[in-house]
């Protein structure tokens, strides 16, 4: 049996403890009242990057706070960012997981992958596997390679739903067909072992290739060629 666990590369991770969100959310960094008189939303958030450009995260948070106070959804991202990492703030789960459920509700597709995952790996959080079905759905629905690849091994692994290898060699497709190297590989496992389709080493060869050519590791002692 494949542990297509460990054939997946997650990309950013949501870890946050649900029962102190609400409080933590209330917190403010200094400064920030002010902030939010020198611009409107968006010439606030690009000062933010400006500043988390040059690798100044304590400033970059501050005008993202003060940007996502106005409802700035790639603010919200970006702060819940900053506090998961731990750049510029101490790192706060909590906190990081407030703005990314703000910016979720926007409609971001990183946001609404971020919160997949917490669900999934059980992280500060009851594991749900159907939560975490449901935010990749709806990142996927926006296009994210990232939610697609999920996808591809919740169906896979038969987690939250019945285990479908078509079904999952459709996500990975379309996670690969945006270029994400580790769906590449997936779909290349997939054709490889027969998966959802007959085994085809050939083109399973070919898309291992593909995620070689982007630096893919594992890809590297897959593919010939």
């Amino acid at each position: 049996m494949i542990d297509f666990r460990r054939l997946l590369l997650i990309g950013l991770l949501c870890l946050f403890c649900s029962s102190c969100a609400t409080q933590m959310a209330s917190e403010n960094l200094e400064g920030v009242n002010e902030l939010m008189s020198q611009g409107n939303a968006d010439e606030l958030y690009e000062k933010g990057n400006a500043y988390a450009k040059k690798q100044e995260y304590r400033d970059a948070a501050r005008y993202y706070q003060a940007s996502a106070r106005k409802g700035n959804m790639k603010a919200q991202y970006a702060l819940g960012y900053l506090y998961r990492k731990g750049l510029g703030v101490q790192r706060n789960y909590a906190i990081a997981g407030t703005y990314f459920e703000q910016a979720a509700g926007q409609g971001n597709s990183d946001a609404e992958f971020n919160l997949g995952m917490r669900y999934l790996l059980g992280q500060g959080t009851q594991q749900d596997y159907s939560k975490a079905l449901d935010w990749f759905n709806k990142a996927a629905d926006h296009g994210n390679r990232y939610a697609e690849n999920e996808l591809g091994y919740m169906y896979a692994s038969g987690k939250g739903v019945s285990q479908n290898y078509p079904t999952s060699l459709q996500w990975y497709q379309r996670a690969a067909n945006q270029g994400l190297a580790s769906a590449q590989y997936n779909l290349g496992l997939m054709y490889a072992n027969g998966l959802g389709t007959p085994v085809d080493k050939a083109t399973a060869n070919q898309w291992f290739q593909k995620a070689a050519a982007q630096g893919f590791g594992p890809a590297k002692h897959r593919s010939e060629g």
